[in-house]
This record gives structure tokens, C-alpha cells and sequence, in this order.
């Protein structure tokens, strides 16, 4: 699922937080030697995996303090911002603020799977913010003590154990796709010594895309585009830049349209429109639909998959009939016919899955119905 709303993006509150870490002279002279570090694991095109280690240490002196004193989360991030007041009814300025909600915005900010270049950082913001730290702060924090509570709060949206979900399914997508990328490029071989595995690897394409009788001429043609796009979805996901998170602002919506997209297992910007590599888990994520075609980890992954390929190849959930979802039907013919599957997220993600083994004869049969 696509959402193409230019405001409240993740890369706003990341770029508030990188401002603010930059700015080394507005926090605690004991903190700046970090606040330092703190600034190298932002970069300009997304979290810098080298520099991690900072943010467990960030996450360790929140509640020790430089002086190795033990103290609540809200009073370590207002000692290093320069902020801490003793009473509850004062307010805080909003430059501070700003600083607080930088090291708010970093403290829950985790990298799963560290083996290779197989990355994938995980925001977990507490459940207590309806917007992201620096606007949250700004709009529902009028007193110190207000302030003080939205700190403290450690109640994250994902679980460690759905961190780790997160984390295995870009990991195994990243698997599926370099078996396709290897399909792919034996569609597209030629030579006697190739031609049972060229014959296998394009009735496979033909499978997931193309309408019978199409000609091998303009089979070739989308061959070459489905091997560009995973090969690109490959190239990101080994930057190590990939964030997943919820989209903090639709917290409690009561718009129509936000609300449907709250309802939804995930969605991004297509075409790389937010300008960092970015997917956003909404809450059927981890709901089991007994009208669904692969259940579980399978289906994590083919979410994540799903929405890399709008993110990065500029793929849409195609209306024919209706929006060709796996449970609906994406199962090529002359009504639904390569130009559309190949445009298709779905398609991409269940010949993702085919590729990667991940498919049961029954689940394969359901999601080909033809429609």
C-alpha cells in the first residue's frame, strides 16, 4: 500500500533531530563528547551502521548519567539537554525541547540483523506519543511536568520479539530477491549449454506476469525491467539505510482516510518520494487474516517485499476489478495482462516468494486465481 501525503514524514523528525545534535553547545558539557558520536550516526542519507555502538551508549548514560548516578530517563535527557528543573509546574523552553526530543528520537532507535551489509533499523517510539518527539514535545508538553512524562515513557509500539520479526523479514527478502535476481538472469541467457534452466527460469516469469500467448520478444522486455528493479531493491537493502517504523502521527486519528491507512499491514512512498529509504508497519502488520494467502513470517516478508518494490521501483497496487491483492486474485490473463501485473506490487512479491521457496501448492493455486 502507497501513501502520497507530503507531510508529517519520518524524514522531518530525522532531519529536526540531526539539526539539533549538531547544535554540540546546547547540551551538558559531560554529554558532548557523545552528543559528537551522536551527530556521526546520522547522515545524510540515513543511519550510519558503523556508528551504532553510540546509541547503546546513548540509551545506558539516559539513566546512569556521566557520573555513574541512577536516575528516571527524563531527568537524564533533561540534564544532558541543559534542561532539568526540579518541579513539575514550570515550563521548558523549546529549544531545549528540542535537544530532549533529539535524544528521545535516538533512544529508541535500534539496528537488527548486524551480520554483513544485511541491515535494517528499527523506530520504536513509546505509544504514549500521537506525533513525533520534537512536534509531540512542542504541542502537548506545556509544563515541565508534562514534559518530564512524555520522556519517561518506555512503553515502545513494537515489541523486542516484533523487532526481531522486522528484522528477519528484510532479511530473508533480501534472500528471495537474489534468488530472483539468479532466475532472472537465466531467463535471459542464451546458448544450448542453459537451455533447460532458461526454459524453467522464464515459465516462472510467465507464471506471475504474462498472459498466454505473449511472445517471447516482449516477455524479454519485462524481464529486463523486473531484473533492474530487484537488482535495485537488492543495492538498497545493502546500504543499510532501511528504516521501518509506525507512522507516528496517525496515533489515534480520527481522519477517515488516515484511519484506513492505520487499518492497513504497511505502506511507503513510492519512487523514493520521501527521499530516505523508509517503510512504515501499521497495525494488521502482525494480524493474522484468515483471508490471507500466506500466513507468518512468509507474510512479513512478502509485505516487506511488497512495499520495497513501490519504494524503489515505482510499483502501484494496480485497479483491475479491483486492487490486485494476492487474495483477490493476480493470476495473469488476457484482462489482467502483463502491463498491469508487471506494475502490480503483489505480483512482485509473490514471485518473490516463489523464487524463495516460500510457497505451498495451495497458497501458489489462491494467489493465481484468475480474475
Amino acid at each position: 500500500m502507497e501513501y502520497d501525503r507530503l507531510v508529517k514524514k519520518f524524514i522531518t523528525e530525522y532531519t529536526a533531530a540531526r539539526s539539533s545534535v549538531a547544535k554540540i553547545g546546547s547540551f551538558e558539557k559531560s554529554w558532548q563528547s557523545l552528543v559528537m558520536r551522536l551527530e556521526k550516526v546520522m547522515g545524510a542519507n540515513g543511519f550510519e551502521a558503523a556508528e551504532e555502538p553510540a546509541l547503546n551508549e546513548l540509551r545506558g548514560n539516559i539513566t546512569k548519567g556521566p557520573s555513574q548516578t541512577r536516575h528516571s530517563e527524563d531527568k537524564g535527557i533533561l540534564q544532558a539537554a541543559k534542561g532539568w528543573v526540579d518541579g513539575d509546574t514550570g515550563s521548558i523552553d523549546t529549544e531545549t525541547k528540542k535537544c530532549a526530543a533529539s535524544l528521545k528520537f535516538l533512544r529508541h532507535i535500534y539496528l537488527q540483523n548486524k551480520a554483513g551489509n544485511r541491515r535494517v533499523w528499527v523506530f520504536s517510539l513509546p505509544v504514549e506519543f500521537t506525533d513525533w518527539p520534537s512536534r509531540f514535545l512542542e504541542t502537548h508538553a506545556s509544563t515541565a511536568g508534562a514534559v518530564k512524562r512524555l520522556l519517561a515513557a518506555k512503553d515502545e509500539h513494537f515489541t523486542d520479539q516484533q523487532r526481531r520479526y522486522l528484522g528477519n523479514s528484510t532479511q530473508q527478502a533480501i534472500a528471495w530477491c537474489q534468488k530472483v535476481s539468479i532466475l532472472l538472469a537465466n531467463a535471459s541467457a542464451s546458448g544450448s549449454s542453459v537451455q533447460g534452466e532458461r526454459t524453467k527460469a522464464r515459465d516462472m516469469v510467465r507464471r506471475w506476469f504474462a498472459e498466454s500467448g505473449l511472445s517471447d520478444a516482449a516477455l524479454d522486455t519485462h524481464i529486463a525491467t523486473l531484473s533492474r528493479g530487484f537488482k535495485d531493491i537488492i543495492a538498497t537493502l545493502n546500504k543499510g539505510h532501511f528504516v521501518v517504523t509506525d507512522w507516528v502521527p496517525f496515533r489515534g486519528t480520527t481522519d477517515v482516510d488516515e484511519a484506513g491507512f492505520l487499518a492497513s499491514e504497511a505502506f511507503t512512498f513510492r519512487n523514493k518520494h520521501e527521499g530516505m529509504d523508509v517503510v512504515y508497519i501499521e497495525s494488521n502488520f502482525f494480524t493474522d487474516d484468515p483471508g490471507g494467502v500466506v500466513h507468518g513470517q512468509a507474510n512479513w516478508t512478502r509485505i516487506i517485499v511488497h512495499e520495497l518494490s513501490h519504494l524503489i521501483c515505482g510499483t502501484l497496487d494496480v485497479k483491475n476489478g479491483q486492487d490486485r491483492y494476492a487474495w483477490y486474485g493476480i493470476g495473469p490473463h488476457a484482462g489482467y495482462p502483463i502491463t498491469d501485473c508487471v506494475r502490480n506490487a503483489d505480483n512482485w512479491a509473490f514471485f518473490a516468494a516463489d523464487c524463495g521457496g516460500a510457497l505451498t501448492d495451495a497458497e501458489r493455486n489462491k494467489a493465481l486465481r484468475v480474475i
